[in-house]
């Protein structure tokens, strides 16, 4: 078979791949701790274990009915009942007082002595806490204050990517409901990337990415993963600690049977993003044409700065029908590095939902394409007076 035949049939069935619907149906991957990849345990690591928001409803109803004497302490360590009883207690009382509609003052208030409690436990005047983060904890707070989360429990978006016309593979990327992580209620995000049936003849691509953000400060708390392709397989889990401002980073990694592992820890700024919590942190912020934001990202334990701009408002069709669209212009690079380290374009809905419609980076040869071919909106949209009620 020459290879003239050849790029002809692979160019035919790229063409077929476009429309086929097939490739849109994603495997399910049950969410992973990635602990038993790496054999964490380390004490320090037990609180970024994942838990249900109900399921921790029910701990607490549980520590309630110990204390009051219907059930015993003894099936509960001395530390732990001390731990989850203040819990509990605190709970309870807030149950029976009866709930008061708070004032825009107190309601400020609140949240300043919430903050005032971040700001000491935080050690930026360690002595070994860098220079440079001091700075930027101060810079780019200005940023976290223009952000107001936009989190619809079970919205779907599944994108299909391209490449110079052809549809190499789909992403589909899903928010799930709020969950318990690190002692906090932390937003779900979930991203699936699978690669055309056509393409898997060239390299095949199943990866799973997931990410929990703080709810109430928007601050990445963990972030895994896995991946699994033709040539390679990877885990990778970044777990993000608040109160010592460091990242905690292990990383496996399965090539030509030969096993690579690293596991590293650095400081961290006050405030950033991961690689892929930054796509809904945007979503948040005030989009306004001529709006500039800039914020650091940490990727395995490395920083990069994102610099965006709301550059003007588009009309897109995506779908078949013809979207007014924000059109943000964004590029990643590494600080003190003059040149770009890579650029790309975003096109988000003008509407409330803010959704992600398309995307263009650039690359050598050509440009990577992305667009909206599905969309579910999910469920109702939570907002933060519904994730801590009585505080907002």
């Amino acid at each position: 078979m020459n290879q003239k035949y050849i790029i002809t049939l692979i160019f035919l069935l790229a063409i077929s791949s476009c429309t086929s619907t097939k490739d849109r149906k994603f495997r399910d991957q049950v969410s992973t701790e990635l602990v038993e990849a790496f054999d964490l345990q380390d004490n320090r690591f037990e609180k970024f274990k994942v838990h249900d928001v109900e399921d921790d409803d029910e701990e607490v109803e549980e520590i309630k009915k110990s204390t009051t004497g219907t059930t015993t302490l003894k099936e509960i360590s001395k530390k732990e009942v001390k731990k989850k009883v203040v819990k509990a207690s605190s709970k309870v009382t807030k149950k029976k007082e009866t709930p008061k509609k708070k004032s825009e003052s107190s309601k400020k208030k609140n949240i300043t002595e919430k903050e005032d409690k971040l700001e000491q436990v935080l050690p930026e005047n360690a002595e070994d806490y860098p220079k440079r983060f001091r700075e930027y904890n101060k810079k780019y707070k200005y940023v976290w204050d223009n952000v107001k989360p936009i989190f619809y429990p079970n919205e779907k978006f599944v994108l299909r990517a391209s490449y110079l016309g052809i549809t190499v593979g789909h992403a589909k990327l899903e928010t799930l409901p709020v969950v318990n992580v690190a002692g906090r209620k932390a937003f779900h995000f979930k991203g699936s990337l699978k690669s055309a049936s056509f393409y898997n003849y060239i390299y095949e691509v199943e990866d799973w990415i997931e990410s929990y953000v703080d709810a109430r400060t928007f601050l990445p708390v963990k972030y895994t993963l896995v991946q699994r392709e033709s040539g390679q397989d990877v885990d990778d889990l970044q777990l993000f600690d608040q109160e010592t401002l460091k990242t905690y980073f292990w990383y496996k990694r399965l090539k030509k049977g030969k096993t690579k592992k690293i596991e590293k820890n650095e400081y961290t700024p006050k405030y950033f993003q991961d690689s892929f919590s930054a796509l809904y942190f945007v979503r948040g912020l005030d989009l306004k044409v001529g709006n500039k934001y800039e914020f650091p990202i940490i990727t395995r334990t490395k920083i990069w700065l994102m610099k965006m701009e709301v550059e003007k408002i588009d009309e897109v069709k995506i779908m078949g029908k013809w979207t007014k669209a924000y059109k943000i212009k964004a590029e990643t690079r590494f600080p003190g590095v003059l040149s770009k380290k890579g650029d790309i374009n975003f096109w988000f809905s003008t509407d409330k939902y803010r959704k992600i419609l398309k995307f263009q980076a650039n690359v050598k040869i050509g440009a990577i394409e992305g667009e909206l071919v599905e969309y579910s909106q999910g469920d109702k949209r939570v907002t933060m007076s519904d994730i801590f009620p009585g505080e907002y």
